[in-house]
């Protein structure tokens, strides 16, 4: 695609195949007004007040007319003539490129600070909300104006307004306050809702509507029901009975539990913690509530609740120091939570310390722990542990189907590492078939694998009983 700039202007003209495409708008490069073309662009004319693009079809040159108008607002934006540029505007009917040109126009008149511009631009964008607000700080501007002079944009005011309408309130605050205007700042933070910007201002300048406002900003959060806000305002101002209140009619018993927590005063308070430990139960935040109910000393509910909320960790400290007789069930509780969580091979320790042998076994067969469910069957009496041996044997004899990757990295079923890897894991699974009582196994694992002297061996030995 070849493009070409419109002689005076910021205009471009380019061809794609066979459209002419056109940018009324540089800074708008997706708004794009495109023609069909049937040859190809050889020339660009500009005289008297039109503009045409010359097009080679065949034996014939064919001129396409651009919209002056458009072409005119580029020039004028260009020479900073912003009346100009609205003036075209306002002849022509909205569309997506004169939309993004009133929009730059606006801009543009907004960085100059010419604001009746930038109120007609807002107005012809429909933007209703900032051409009003732009007509009233034109009022403000022209009184200005008539009694000091110039163009009246320079008042505090008009910089303040421009700020807000940049939301910049920060710039707006300190230029009220440059002008020791505190309550036209308090007054813009208000409008907005800002209760929190405008109690600083207040406060930083010692005003003495200072505790009003705090109660129009308290009242007007509970009018909103934001609960929650106005805990944290309560919370603040040293009010913590208001604040747990507030916190637990917004559904937040775990922020009244924080609150509650961090002061004395409070955890002496049986009526609140009462309050605030049942609404945890009933949101079934157990450790939460468990956490609360042990600091104040409630240790019986408080090992309840963490049972209750899978808090195992918790569960068990607390019952080491209150409650010892209890340490054995939880640790096979927690077993049993890790199991349903998929967590075997963490469960096998806690089966382990709750005495749950056969659970601990279990959990290590399914986490694939075999050294670990070898020492633990060893130390189980013969006739409970017989069928678990008989399928340890059997993974260890398994082994000899798999090839055995080499140290060096390759794999090599015929290696010397390999065959002594297959030949050490036989070893196990015989011994593990004569602990259980299947010396037959065990003859039969090394017949297949034509090893007939360890057959032999095997056979010689007595079964154990």
């Amino acid at each position: 695609m070849t493009s070409r700039w419109v002689p005076g202007s910021d205009v471009v003209v380019a061809q794609n195949r066979n459209s002419l495409c056109i940018w009324y708008n540089i800074d708008a490069p997706e708004r794009v007004t495109m023609f069909p073309l049937k040859g190809d662009i050889v020339g660009l004319e500009r005289n008297d007040g039109k503009t045409e693009v010359i097009v080679s079809e065949g034996v014939n040159t064919v001129p396409y007319t651009l919209d002056e108008g458009l072409i005119e607002f580029g020039t004028a934006i260009d020479d900073g003539d912003y009346h100009r540029a609205a003036a075209f505007l306002e002849t022509l009917e909205m569309s997506t490129e004169t939309e993004a040109m009133w929009k730059t126009l606006s801009r543009l008149a907004l960085e100059a600070r010419q604001l009746h511009i930038a109120e007609r631009c807002f107005a012809a964008l429909g933007n209703m909300a900032k051409a009003r607000f732009l007509h009233e700080t034109n009022v403000i501007a022209d009184q200005a104006a008539q009694e000091h002079g110039g163009d009246g944009t320079d008042h505090y005011l008009v910089r303040a307004r421009l700020a807000m309408l940049d939301k910049n309130y920060k710039l707006a605050e300190m230029i009220f306050l440059e002008q020791n205007a505190p309550e036209e700042a308090m007054d813009m933070y208000q409008e907005l809702h800002m209760w929190d910007e405008c109690i600083v201002v207040a406060k930083a300048k010692g005003h003495p509507m200072l505790e009003k406002l705090r109660r129009g900003y308290y009242q007007w959060l509970l009018d909103t029901q934001q609960e929650e806000k106005a805990g944290e305002v309560q919370e603040g101002q040293g009010d913590y009975l208001a604040a747990i209140s507030l916190y637990l009619r917004a559904g937040l018993p775990a922020k009244a539990a924080r609150l509650a927590m961090s002061r004395d005063e409070l955890l002496t308070n049986g009526d609140v913690i009462d309050r605030i430990s049942s609404a945890l139960i009933r949101g079934e935040l157990y450790e939460q509530a468990g956490d609360l109910l042990e600091k104040v000393g409630n240790t019986r509910k408080a090992l309840e609740c963490y049972g209750k909320g899978s808090a195992f960790l918790k569960a068990v400290e607390l019952a080491r120091l209150a409650f010892p007789a209890e340490v054995v069930k939880l640790e096979e509780a927690w077993g049993d939570h890790l199991v349903q969580q998929k967590q075997l091979d963490a469960a096998i320790n806690h089966y382990i310390e709750a005495r749950c042998s056969i659970k601990a076994l279990e959990a290590a067969l399914g986490a694939r722990q075999w050294k670990k469910a070898i020492y633990i069957l060893d130390l189980q009496d013969r006739q409970t542990s017989a069928k678990y041996y008989l399928k340890i044997a059997q993974h260890y004899a398994a082994l000899q189907e798999y090839q055995v990757r080499h140290r060096h990295g390759h794999q090599c079923s015929v290696c010397p590492w390999a065959v002594l890897s297959v030949f050490l894991s036989w070893q196990v699974a015989e011994e593990l078939y004569i602990k259980g009582g299947q010396t037959k196994d065990a003859i039969d694992m090394y017949t297949q694998a034509g090893l007939w002297e360890q057959a032999h061996k095997v056979r010689q030995q007595p079964e154990l009983l």
